[in-house]
């Protein structure tokens, strides 16, 4: 598929008006791009700094589609964005990221089976549908694990630490609640958490950003620091065990 270059001047329509959206919005109108977003808060973080916002909620096809008109290129700035509402668009409008790759990233359990299908390490972890899944996935894992919800969590949201068996009644509580699927992932010892961000056009072309690293207090993002402190250490030794 040809690569389509959105060229500064155009304009940017964005789902979802939050801190993440708001970010690509200043960068953008620094290089010269034009933002309009859709989010149902009025004063919403990345409206504060856009050229144009929609207010209405994000499961609004109407609305998204108004979005679509006004723009030369649609991207979401989080995945809580409605799978349905993106496969509406990316019929009729220009939106690279697209559907599919939503569906996965808005879902623990389909992300995990994707990751160990591509060879990546990741946590061990059990689906938990009902309480017997509940008791298997503890039995298996032990404790302390992580009760997960599969979809709609995020900052600490949707989650429950199990240290013993005596978290179980309040895990069993939110399955039986019957809103969601969940992951219970067994609790892994790590000395830090980094991110590495991946840029990839349509035609394959990628590129690497900074390895950053993560912060958190109380299960929140606090701090991200750019490049990441382990890598300021190596290139600090680089540069002087040389002298010594």
């Amino acid at each position: 598929m040809p690569d389509r270059v959105i060229l500064p001047g155009s304009t940017i329509g964005i789902l979802g008006g939050g801190q993440l959206g708001r970010m690509t919005a200043i960068e953008a109108r620094k290089m010269g791009y034009h933002i309009t977003c859709l989010d149902p808060s009025p004063n919403c973080p990345c409206g504060q700094v856009a050229d144009d916002q929609i207010v209405a909620p994000l499961n609004d096809v109407a609305a998204a589609i108004r979005l679509a008109e006004r723009a030369d290129v649609l991207i979401y700035e989080f995945e809580n964005i409605d799978v349905g509402v993106v496969e509406e668009l990316e019929k009729n409008f220009y939106l690279p990221q697209k559907s599919h790759i939503l569906a996965v990233a808005q879902n623990r359990i389909l992300e995990k089976q994707q990751l160990c299908k591509a060879g990546f390490p990741v946590a061990p972890f059990v689906i938990v549908r009902n309480t017997e899944d509940l008791k298997t996935g503890t039995a298996v894992l032990g404790y302390p694990s992580v009760l997960k919800t599969a979809k709609g969590g995020y900052d600490g949201k949707g989650q429950l630490v199990l240290s013993s068996p005596q978290d179980l009644n309040k895990a069993d509580a939110l399955v039986q609640s019957g809103k969601h699927e969940w992951v219970l992932e067994k609790m892994i010892s790590f000395t830090q958490e980094i991110s590495v961000i991946v840029g990839r056009r349509e035609t394959g072309e990628m590129a690497v950003y900074p390895i950053a690293e993560n912060i958190h207090r109380e299960n929140i993002l606090h701090i991200t620091v750019v490049p990441a402190a382990f890598l300021r250490r190596r290139n600090r030794w680089l540069l002087e065990s040389p002298r010594e």
